[in-house]
């Protein structure tokens, strides 16, 4: 064993795996297991967001099943340690969980963190999971974000745990984090449409504030990855794929009456200024043909049809320009060379299409502070979605491996 532990980290979002009938777990695992196992690893740091799922007050007693049989299938590590936030009745509900995995003949080079005691301390071989009472673990910060943060919303969970080690004699912070989603889909031709991604650039600069302070102007090694929620520019990609068509808005009185999932549009910020109405739905139509066939993409709150969802897929690399977020912060990233991460089909029968939701996006991601990225990049890694054959619910996982430097 030299200096020179390898290290894999994943984030994948969980909220289709915990279903009453449980038919995602083996492929999950397997998917898990098989990447792991290829990349032959000493350490293992695994991020997952809505842990418990959708469902969470039936399909949370499902998580430390999943911990135990992930356990057993990736026996080869003899140092686990778990945290899984399944404390939904509390206000301070995350849904977030962090799994790391580690070789015992790696152990006497990495070094856990104690934010009680603020030392770092050895590793022993053993299990531990934690599962609640989280302010008394001195291993992991959690945070969930002020609710100030997004006030149109009434409930969320969405926040960021933090753990810190010292591998190969350098200070490393994990932090998974599950940034706010949006909200509508009409929103991309709303009167802000920026609204949902001001709020994710709001939660991580408050990520990246209180990481900083946390630092104290030491020089440390941060790695931001998890459900980051980022998307598509709004304005170019609909532009890029509904050229040569015009918007019609759409009602329907009766589904009006009452409903929230209408929008008043502001047409001085859409392609045509007739929208200036209440809809419940937009298609852009080639030419003003009202022929359903001529319709080449329908948005409403929870739908994004486009005429050729195929193409959609198949094309990724023409639209990944329109993927601005991560731009927005101090961080960086390997470059992208894999196809969206969100939204894939939640069925197993056809787990390699997209489902008709929402628009393509890579919300997995991996991010990284100049130190950590200066680490990775002069150790020829690797940075993949991965389990495009197997469904793994409405989010592909997404991993980078590298090699410790001496």
């Amino acid at each position: 064993m030299t200096l020179k532990p390898r290290i894999l980290l994943i984030t994948s979002n969980a909220g289709s795996l915990f279903e009453k009938d449980c038919r995602l777990h083996v492929g999950w695992l397997q998917t898990i297991e098989e990447r792991v196992h290829a990349e032959n690893v000493d350490m293992l740091i695994l991020h997952t967001q809505e842990t418990g799922g959708k469902k969470f007050e039936e399909c949370s007693y499902q998580v430390p099943i999943i911990v135990d049989q992930l356990r057993n299938r990736l026996n080869e590590f003899q140092i686990i340690r778990a945290w899984a936030d399944i404390e939904y009745e509390s206000e301070d509900y995350t849904a977030l969980g962090v799994y790391v995995f580690i070789k015992e003949s790696a152990a006497k080079y990495i070094e856990q963190y104690n934010f009680h005691t603020n030392r770092f301390e050895a590793l022993h071989r053993g299990f531990s999971l934690t599962l609640s009472n989280f302010e008394k673990n001195p291993y992991l910060i959690k945070y969930k974000f002020p609710k100030e943060f997004w006030p149109a919303i009434k409930w969320g969970r969405k926040g960021y745990m933090h753990t810190r080690w010292r591998i190969s004699n350098r200070i490393i912070d994990f932090v998974n984090a599950h940034l706010f989603h949006d909200e509508s889909n009409l929103a991309l031709i709303h009167e802000n449409p920026m609204q949902y991604s001001e709020n994710r650039k709001r939660a991580m600069d408050f990520i990246i504030q209180r990481l900083t302070e946390f630092a104290n102007g030491h020089k440390e090694h941060l790695f931001i990855f998890g459900d980051l929620n980022f998307r598509l520019d709004s304005t170019s990609f609909l532009n890029r794929i509904t050229a040569k068509t015009e918007p019609h808005p759409l009602d329907d009185e009766d589904e009006s009456r009452g409903s929230t999932d209408h929008l008043q549009v502001n047409g001085s910020n859409c392609p045509n200024d007739n929208l200036r109405r209440t809809v419940s739905a937009i298609e852009f139509r080639r030419g003003s043909n009202d022929s359903q066939n001529s319709c080449v993409l329908r948005v409403e709150k929870k739908k994004f049809d486009y005429f050729n969802q195929k193409k959609l897929l198949d094309d990724w690399e023409s639209y990944l320009d329109d993927d601005k977020e991560a731009k927005n912060f101090p961080l960086n990233e390997l470059p992208i060379s894999f196809p969206p991460t969100y939204p894939w089909s939640e069925d197993p029968e056809e787990s390699e299409v997209l489902m008709k939701t929402r628009a393509p996006a890579w919300c997995d991601r991996v991010l990284m502070n100049d130190d950590a990225y200066a680490l990775v990049s002069d150790s020829c890694p690797k940075y993949s979605s991965f389990g495009q054959s197997v469904c793994t619910g409405d989010h592909k996982p997404v991993a980078l491996s590298f090699e410790m430097p001496r």
